[in-house]
């Protein structure tokens, strides 16, 4: 045990609702703990437990002992506890409500030591590990993000140093497992003499992460009367809403940060009105949790603020990139030898401060080719009183729509009033031209919303699919391809949320992704041509004309699947092998649909697969090719396939608008439709089975045993 813990300053103490530990009490607490944790000889824990004292001690103790510690949030669900867990493989999980496993008393508290098992080595942790952090996402399954305790009090100095804040009294609202209440409502406290103050979630009124008594929070906050809060918005709306029904607020507060999601920004001016001295921040795990926050100097409630005073930052194509950021890397992948991060965050700055502007896996491309992050009309919608949730939606369409939800009180004349202000303020690109009201909000317990309340875009559009086709169906003078555009948003919304697509725009996926990749592509492409004259085999006499449009077709497409070999090559592999490999069960299950599709139903329903394969390169090829060979240093020749079916390729889409808006036979027009939502499924299916590990590892024991 020779890990020195950081000095406590004079006057620092922690507490709950049943117990207060002064900086010499708490010393002595971690150090007897430390020594006790020590003689276990492990070297990772789980921590499974609610707001306390236990837990704050448990922390330092853990760094002080030199344990990693994995915090496991109580809003995790199943899988993504069980997850973490098959990926940290910690020693020992430690909870409360465990009744298996040894006892470990903790300042007063019994907490229950579960010993765990596995079959395989457990992997080894970057150097100087001492938090791994399992944020929720939008995914199941989400990266484990390695920290040193050195770059995690690194954080919390810098926010000493902007919020000003000395000897704080700060209440914990959001769980300690949440890296940013463990860094910046903890640490950052402590590191000033201040009070951290955290009583279990049960006690303020939260079950889970969901407020169910709201009246006992704001009561429990006027009786501590903190000088300093953290809050989700979710957190802050309800703040707003006590105050404005006659809640007293508290005038000891001097700081309240809100983060983790967009903030509308007339919901700080609503909170600021009331004396809630809300600012807002922005952060993500790899950068140990916050990046930059807006302070009494920032005027403007669109800003995040300055980055924090340790924090380097580029800009590249108006994505943040942060230099440096200190993080070891995800669990399980290698070490990051790149200086600079891409966060995946589009932003601006104006005089020094940040202000975000969407995500880029989110931004749409809309029919006419302008570029949209939905984050801004969605951001435009939220502030206006009337609207209390937003989602846009519009990728590949003449215009946006929006699921909206208001609470009961407001009429429909007043959310259409609340929209014509919006798109008035927009340009005619980015207006929402129809919406639907939900009935129930959008929200976690159901999947629709992740846990800092961000929408999960693709899941959203997967349950609300119907209504979303219907706002687009019901639009007058609609063309054919505009139909099957609109009709199969949702299914191509399950391509696209294939976590390999956003690393492969970002340039995180392997060599051996990529060539997977070109693996699978060479076992379909080969099947095109093929494909084709099939097709035309069938095609009826009185539709020569489609014929003719299926020979061009040939015509343009023979000898694909050789350039996907060359470039397969190219990446230091054997075309050969791949050639010889055996496709993933997706692939085939894609391939035998679309014969059977053309030998047993309609055949027209063959250019379902034409638009989805199409339409899907020419969105994503040469994005991903950009970022790919930038990560990986592959030569241009590695990319042969990708970049002759990127955007530039825009006259095949011409071509095939053209081909479509020619066709007016109702049961061709449905079964083109109903074959792109299944080639949408199946395709995205070998997106799918690329991103699993053990779908990857398939495939390239394949190559080798071919």
């Amino acid at each position: 045990m020779n890990h020195k813990l950081w000095p406590l300053p004079p006057g620092s103490h922690i507490s709950d609702e049943h117990t207060s530990l002064t900086a010499k009490q708490l010393e002595l607490a971690v150090y007897q703990l430390a020594q006790q944790l020590s003689k276990m000889s492990a070297r990772c824990i789980a921590l499974e437990l609610d707001n306390g004292v236990p837990w704050m001690v448990l922390d330092l103790a853990m760094q002080q002992a030199g344990i990693v510690a994995l915090p496991l949030p109580s809003f995790f669900t199943a899988q993504q506890r069980q997850h973490a867990l098959d990926t940290a493989q910690p020693d020992y999980v430690l909870s409360e409500s465990c009744h298996q496993g040894q006892s470990l008393w903790v300042a007063g508290t019994e907490l229950r030591l579960t010993k765990l098992e596995y079959k395989q080595q457990a992997q080894a942790f970057p150097k100087n590990t001492q938090k791994i952090t399992f944020t929720s996402g939008s995914t199941g399954n989400p990266k484990g993000v390695c920290l040193s305790n050195k770059q995690l009090i690194q954080v919390a100095n810098s926010l000493v140093q902007r919020t000003a804040l000395s000897r704080a009294k700060h209440l914990c609202l959001l769980p300690l497992a949440v890296l940013l209440e463990n860094v910046a409502g903890m640490y950052a406290p402590l590191l000033t003499g201040g009070q951290v103050h955290a009583p279990s979630l049960r006690t303020l009124g939260f079950d889970g992460i969901e407020l169910v008594q709201p009246q006992r929070l704001l009561t429990y906050i006027s009786t501590f009367a903190p000088h300093s809060l953290i809050l989700v918005p979710e957190l802050l709306k309800g703040l707003v809403q006590g105050a404005e029904n006659g809640w007293q607020v508290p005038t000891s507060l001097q700081f309240i940060a809100v983060g983790g999601a967009k903030v509308s920004a007339k919901l700080i001016a609503r909170a600021r009105q009331l004396g809630l001295p809300v600012y807002q921040g922005y952060g993500l795990s790899e950068a140990g949790s916050v990046v930059s926050l807006a302070t009494k100097g920032s005027n403007n409630l669109h800003s995040v603020g300055r980055p924090l005073e340790h924090v380097e930052y580029h800009i590249e194509d108006d994505e943040l990139c942060l230099v440096a950021p200190h993080f070891l890397g995800y669990l399980g992948e290698p070490h990051p030898t790149e200086q600079h991060y891409r966060t995946g965050d589009l932003v601006r700055v104006e005089k020094g401060e940040l202000f975000i502007v969407g995500r880029k896996s989110n931004r749409l491309i809309l029919a006419n080719g302008r570029n949209v992050s939905p984050e801004w009309p969605e951001s435009e919608l939220l502030n206006q009183t009337a609207v209390t949730q937003a989602v846009v939606f519009g990728e590949a369409q003449a215009h946006l729509v929006a699921l909206l939800w208001a609470p009961e009180n407001v009429s429909d004349q007043q959310l259409n009033s609340a929209l014509a202000r919006v798109n008035k303020a927009l340009p005619s690109y980015a207006q929402i031209m129809r919406y639907h009201r939900l009935a129930t909000p959008l929200s976690v317990d159901v999947g629709h919303l992740s846990a800092n309340h961000r929408p999960k875009r693709a899941a959203i559009a997967h349950a609300f699919s119907d209504i979303l086709n219907d706002l687009y169906q019901e639009q007058p003078k609609m063309t054919f391809f505009e139909q099957l555009v609109a009709k199969t948003e949702a299914q191509r919304q399950y391509l696209l949320s294939a976590p390999i697509i956003s690393e492969a725009l970002a340039g995180k996926v392997s060599i051996d992704q990529y060539v997977a990749f070109l693996t699978q592509a060479y076992h379909h492409v080969k099947h095109t041509v093929p494909l084709l004259m099939a097709c035309g085999a069938r095609v009826p006499e009185h539709k020569e004309w489609l014929r003719d449009a299926l020979a061009e077709y040939i015509e343009e497409e023979l000898g694909h699947q050789e350039w996907i070999l060359n470039d397969i090559a190219a990446c230091g592999f054997d075309k050969e092998q791949a050639r010889a490999s055996k496709p993933a069960m997706a692939t085939e299950l894609m391939v035998s649909y679309a014969y059977d599709t053309i030998a047993r139903n309609n055949p027209l329903g063959f250019f379902g697969m034409v638009h989805v394969l199409e339409g899907t390169s020419i969105a994503l090829a040469d994005s991903a090719a950009s970022e790919i060979k930038t990560s990986l240093a592959l030569p241009q020749k590695a990319f042969t396939y990708l970049t002759s079916h990127g955007a530039l390729d825009q006259e095949h889409v011409k071509f095939f608008q053209g081909l479509m808006n020619r066709i007016t036979d109702a049961d061709d027009q449905h079964a083109i439709i109903h074959a792109a939502q299944r080639f949408y499924h199946l395709y995205g299916n070998i997106f799918h089975s690329l991103s699993a590990e053990h779908g990857l590892a398939k495939i390239r024991d394949q190559q080798v045993s071919a």
